[in-house]
This record gives C-alpha cells, structure tokens and sequence, in this order.
C-alpha cells in the first residue's frame, strides 16, 4: 500500500499490487457511500416522475470509471456498485445511457457492462469528459430529451465552460461532486504560492478570476523598504464555497445549497476534514420542474 492523490490532493490508500492507479484500486470512504446513495435515490424517483411523459431519458456519466468502488470504512474494505452499475439497476430505468471514460483499462471494464445488460442502450466513450459533454450538449435539441447527469470527477477538472453548456440545454439536472479540498487547497494561504498553473485552474473551473479579489486581500507594507509579502487569503473556505454556491446559482435556474462530505465519520457525526461538497443543480427554467426536481433532492440530501 501507499499513499496517493487523488486530484483533489485528499490522501487516499492506493492497492498497488494488482497494476497501481489505472486499475482503479482507490479507496474512498464514507463520502462514497453517501455520494452514491443520493444519486442512486434520485434516478429512481426521476425516472418514476418522467415514465407517464414522453421524453427520451438520458443518464450520463462523465467520468465513470469501471462501474465498482473500493471503499475503506474504520478500516474495513469492501467492494460496491459504483454510479454506472446504480444507473443500469435503476427501475423504471433510462432509454439511454452515456458513459464517457478516458483511461483504456477502465473502459473495458465499461465495455463489459453491455454484454451484462444486452437490453439496454449503452453508449461506452473515450474521451475528456469536458469535451464529450460539451459534444453531447450539442448533439441533442432537448425538445423531447431529458437527463440526469453524474459528475464525479478526478480534483479540479470540470471546466466552467462545461457547465454552462450543461445549463443552455434547460433540460439535464446535475449532480455535482464539487472538489472542496482541492478548491481551499489550490488557493494557497500566500498569493506568493499561486503559480501560474494554479491561478488557471482556479480561473477555469469557477469561470472567472473575480476569485482573487474575493479570496485574497493585500498585505500591509512590512518591511524597512516599503514592500510587500504580496496578498494574504482572508476567506476562510467556508467563504469561499459560498462563492462557489453562488456563482452555481447564477448560472443554472436552481440550485441546492451543498451537503459537505467529510473525510470520516458519518453524515450525522462527520470527522476529520471537508473533502466534497455535494450540489444538485437542474437546467431546466420551467418552475414547476426545476422545483420538483429540486424538492426531490433536498429531501434526499436531508435522508442521507
């Protein structure tokens, strides 16, 4: 065993024994569960609310991984369905299914879940899943589609510019594991330590550069001659998920306020430090669907 990150620079327990990383033996931990448990909730009850409509149902997975998670619970590992498997065990069930997936190894894992489920619609694709979603937004005319949308993705990947194709279709709803750590993370508590790469990719996934006028504040001159010690971080991380949250909610019609997950513990007595925030989030600008669909998940989210 070893210590690995995964993206979002949480350390997790990586089993390297069978081929490191790419074969996907990671660990995760409470925040798995509870993850997966919501989503899995809300298919169902999304497909239930949609079977008597005629709407094509999607759901998409933008970073589906081999379709099981390794879970380390106060010390206890265990093998579980992750989002993929959930997804084609949901009942009533989708029309079609989208899972985007770079790593080969993976994908083949993937690939075998068509020959498991020959009755469904499966569609298995290499690519970013920046692009492939950016693709998918475009290739529909979302008259007659709706989808639920999975995003779980490896630290600070999931671009702005993605997120707001995914809201101009006004008709996916999202669910959206947002990299806390790797936010709070990313924004050093000294400007001196944001390197070009970080300040990008701060920029990219909150689409804006607002971030450092919010976050940061300069310093008080400090030395004999005058100078600086360049800007100090004054949000605290609670701050600056609000700024997240809010800059979420100006894009899409509805928003839920997060639910944070921990690195232990469980929902109700969480411990150690905030690693994800959970946020759902619907695209569609009708009122009667966007709080339905939303009542649906803060009444999962409170469940869990």
């Amino acid at each position: 065993m070893r210590k690995s990150s995964n993206g979002d620079n949480s350390l997790i327990e990586e089993d390297v024994s069978t081929g490191g990383p790419d074969d996907q033996h990671l660990f995760g931990g409470v925040w798995t569960r509870i993850k997966l448990e919501a989503l899995e909730k809300y298919l169902v009850a999304f497909n239930t609310a949609l079977s008597k409509q005629r709407f094509t149902r999607i759901y998409i997975d933008a970073f589906a991984g081999t379709g099981r998670c390794d879970i380390k619970v106060k010390g206890e590992k265990t093998s579980i369905d992750g989002s993929a498997r959930r997804a084609l065990a949901a009942d009533p069930g989708f029309h079609k299914y989208c899972f985007i997936e770079l790593l080969p190894k993976k994908l083949a894992a993937l690939r075998s879940l068509e020959a498991e489920h020959p009755g469904k619609a499966i569609e298995v694709i290499q690519s970013d899943a920046n692009a492939a979603l950016k693709a998918l937004c475009a290739q529909y005319r979302w008259r007659s589609e709706r989808a639920v949308l999975f995003l779980d993705p490896f630290g600070m990947h999931v671009e702005w510019a993605t997120l707001e194709a995914i809201a101009a279709t006004g008709a996916i709803d999202v669910w959206y594991l947002f990299p806390y750590a790797g936010l709070y993370r990313q924004a050093a508590k000294n400007a001196d330590a944001l390197d070009a790469d970080k300040q990008a990719s701060l920029t990219r996934v909150l689409g804006t550069g607002e971030w450092r006028k919010t976050f940061y504040s300069q310093k008080r001159q400090t030395d004999l001659f005058g100078s600086d010690e360049g800007d100090e971080r004054n949000a605290d991380h609670r701050e600056m998920l609000s700024f997240v949250s809010k800059r979420l909610k100006g894009l899409f019609p509805a928003v839920t306020d997060p639910k944070v997950l921990y690195q232990g513990g469980d929902s109700k007595k969480p411990t150690g430090a905030p690693l994800f925030a959970l946020y759902f989030a619907a695209s569609n600008p009708n009122p009667a669907a966007y709080r339905l669909a939303t009542n649906i998940a803060k009444d999962i989210l409170n469940s869990l």
